[in-house]
């Protein structure tokens, strides 16, 4: 059906597609371009608003020239002569099944003077339900959100627009830079804005302030758009893209404004946006350059310092063998591939077995084992990882339940939680669960976190937290592998503490160092009451010198490499094999005198809390010289002026 638009005097049939349709009844000017016969008329004129319309069949050359020297800001000349080139349009138009949705913005002259934004949306192509050779120019007033600094939806019909952002939707975008790039490329890139868990930011904040912050990116992306004569296109859930010419510095600005946006609701930099950048090429459609964005923008999430990454063809063939990885993984979880080992943790004086580490292997079809180092940091990387620890949580509990109904004494089983664990589930209702599942009592399963979740991520804490009011086991996995590992023992109240034994296995002076700190580390825990298990022991020498600080539990090569099931089941069946009094630390030792001389257990600081103000005097009748003090006695007391200051008896 045709619809009859009377305007300027006339009338006109138009064709009807859906888009058309849905549109009309909301623009100011629409204006038609014939470009087999090389004319242009308008179709519609809104009276009072614009200088002078530009009338019926006259040239497109004309048309071109009148606008550009009358009606269109000096400013935005430039930029209008080129994306309107009739022979680029041409050209594009002639292409077997050429449609496009092209969009723009100009400054127009007002009829009482000035200027006002006005935004263009030329359409073509037969998918859009316009005849060959022509094009049709809808004309729509944007200079109020211009004014407001929100880009709020011109019109949404058809999904063309989302209505939360205002920005353009996934396919009319790829229509309109279809459109632009076949005009001009040269020095153009595609960038894709992604925010890290999104929806963990909406259960934090609430959806209310998702959508607000959503909106408020989708403003900052429309100024860019209108500045540089890009294009801005929401994706949907927490993807934006974005065409314009490359500008590092104004990237890089972008970039400064989401994170500034984000910040505004809290700190965490698991919130933090991730930019990918393409640069266009003549090779690459549009969605293809659109994915390679993408692509360096998971590569930017890798890094909390550099989240600004330009695309290379490295990333993408690394890229095809993670997908590769991850559409295998999707068969593994499907068929049980993936097979949960048990690497023993043993006293150290006894070598019982007290408990053990899950870990996960890889068997695929053809028997071939593939090691976590290498799918594990794929998954992890996509967001997957989730999927392999839950199911290597399920079938320890699973694997729990079946052992004590053999009429076993079960010993605790270690899992590991990741921080893209605790960011996409609720971790603590998840084991919860699982236990109640499997009719298990919590202290049978013992969760381990790496100790780099811990920093800055209130998150964490308050998993951490939940797990031990649960009755669940908490380690601290890696410690020492960071930088707060003393403010986070101070403020965190974690059961066991993991230390890698990789200390104890540096060359030349670094080997001193590497065993000094080893031993601080387990004083530390002492004067803590936390009990530490030394992981990656390997040799002989290594478990002696463990033994000499006072370690109580190891695990490594050493004594067990990682055992499949039978194995295991077999080791701990014998009760002469295991320790089931678990991990402790004995709190009431009682400590000697010696030990206070021993400057590698206690530093200055540990023995002044605890003796409090000390100082040693020297008496000569009725005189007192204090010969040497603490810093208790010095900030409790009237500091001395000398070492060996003269005090009457009766000032004290």
């Amino acid at each position: 059906m045709d619809r009859e638009v009377k305007e300027t005097g006339q009338q006109i049939m138009l064709p009807t597609p859906t888009l058309v349709e849905l549109m009309l009844s909301e623009f100011d000017e629409l204006i038609e371009l014939d470009y087999i016969h090389g004319h242009a008329r308008s179709l519609k004129h809104t009276e009072g608003k614009l200088f002078a319309p530009l009338g019926g069949g006259v040239s497109l050359a004309d048309a071109r020239r009148y606008t550009a020297e009358n009606m269109i800001h000096p400013d935005d000349v430039e930029r209008y002569l080129r994306e309107s080139d009739p022979e680029a349009a041409r050209q594009h138009m002639s292409a077997e099944g050429a449609s496009s949705l092209h969009r723009s913005r100009f400054r127009f002259k007002q009829l009482g003077g000035g200027w006002r934004w006005m935004e263009q949306v030329a359409i073509s192509g037969s998918e859009n339900g316009v005849p060959p050779g022509l094009c049709y120019i809808f004309m729509f007033d944007v200079q109020s959100q211009v004014e407001e600094g929100m880009n709020l939806p011109v019109f949404s019909s058809a999904g063309m627009r989302s209505e939360l952002t205002g920005l353009l939707a996934e396919e009319p975008f790829y229509q309109a830079a279809r459109s632009r790039l076949s005009v001009c490329s040269e020095g153009w890139c595609v960038l894709v804005i992604d925010l890290e868990h999104f929806k963990l930011f909406n259960e934090w904040y609430g959806r209310k302030n998702g959508d607000m912050l959503l909106a408020q990116i989708g403003a900052h992306l429309s100024q860019v758009e209108e500045s540089s004569g890009g294009l801005a296109c929401y994706f949907g859930q927490d993807d934006f893209g974005l065409l314009m010419p490359y500008d590092k510095e104004q990237i890089e600005t972008l970039y400064a404004a989401v994170h500034t946006l984000i910040k505004e609701y809290g700190t965490s930099v698991g919130f933090m946006p991730a930019f990918g950048v393409a640069m266009v090429s003549s090779e690459y459609t549009v969605e293809e350059l659109c994915d390679h964005a993408a692509v360096a923008a998971r590569y930017a999430k890798e890094n909390y310092h550099t989240r600004i990454r330009t695309f290379e063809l490295s990333m993408y063939r690394q890229t095809e063998r993670d997908y590769q990885i991850l559409s295998d993984f999707q068969k593994a979880l499907r068929d049980h591939e993936l097979i949960v080992v048990f690497q023993p943790q043993c006293r150290i004086s006894t070598h019982r077995v007290v408990g053990a580490e899950s870990l996960v292997r890889w068997r695929r079809e053809n028997g071939e084992l593939m090691q976590p180092a290498l799918f594990v940091p794929v998954l992890e990387r996509y967001g997957f990882v989730t999927d392999l620890d839950e199911y290597v949580w399920d079938a320890v509990c699973a694997w729990q339940r079946k052992w004590i109904d053999g009429g076993h004494t079960p010993l605790p089983v270690s899992v590991n939680v990741s921080q893209i664990d605790i960011f996409t589930i609720d971790v603590a209702e998840h084991f919860e669960a699982l236990v109640k599942k499997y009719d298990l009592p919590a202290e049978v399963i013992k969760i381990e976190i790496t100790e780099s979740a811990y920093v800055d991520n209130d998150a964490v804490s308050d998993t951490v937290r939940r797990l031990r009011k649960k009755g669940f086991l908490v380690l601290m996995d890696d410690f020492g592998s960071g930088y707060s590992s003393l403010n986070m023992l101070r403020s965190l109240n974690v059961d066991i503490i993991k230390l890698d034994a990789h200390f104890l296995r540096m060359n030349g002076d670094d080997r001193a160092k590497g065993m000094q700190i080893m031993e601080s580390i387990v004083n530390l825990s002492k004067t803590m009451s936390v009990p530490i298990i030394v992981e990656g022991v390997e040799t002989k020498e290594e478990t002696d010198f463990l033994i000499g600080l006072g370690c109580r539990y190891v695990q490594g090569f050493h004594f067990y490499r990682p055992l499949f099931v039978e194995d295991y089941e077999k080791l701990i069946a014998d009760p002469q094999n295991i320790d089931t009094r678990g991990f402790f630390f004995k709190v009431r030792e009682q400590f000697h005198t010696r030990e206070f001389l021993d400057e590698n257990v206690f530093s200055d600081t540990m023995l002044n809390n605890i003796l409090g103000p000390v100082a040693f005097f020297l008496r000569h009748g009725s005189e007192i010289d204090i010969l040497r003090y603490n810093q208790q006695f010095s900030t409790r007391s009237t500091p001395p002026c000398s070492s060996a200051t003269s005090v009457h008896r009766s000032a004290w």
